[in-house]
């Protein structure tokens, strides 16, 4: 699109993003500041919560390297899964 004036380029800016609620969405390039890296990994270290929030890291954000770190995550808790039932867990036999 070609912006004339930075009016029409704030008003395409806020319709794009008028669907999303938190206060900061990280767009496809921007860079993942070192607080949410800490935050996503103290929540990812919390049972059953982190697999919400792997969930929503793998198919919830805009940004690429939030999307592939959710979605390694996500296929390492499921290898990690598949291989303790296929060794039988904890099993004392």
């Amino acid at each position: 699109m070609d912006y004339r004036n930075h009016q029409d380029y704030l008003i395409n800016e806020q319709q794009k993003n008028r669907g999303f609620k938190s206060d900061h969405n990280y767009t496809d390039d921007e860079v993942v500041s070192l607080g949410a890296w800490i935050l996503i990994l103290i929540l990812t270290a919390i049972p059953i919560v982190n697999i919400i929030t792997v969930l929503v890291l793998a198919f919830g954000h805009d940004n690429e390297n939030l999307n592939n770190y959710g979605k390694a995550a996500l296929i390492l808790m499921v290898l990690g899964l598949f291989l303790a039932m296929l060794t039988g867990g904890c099993s004392m036999y």
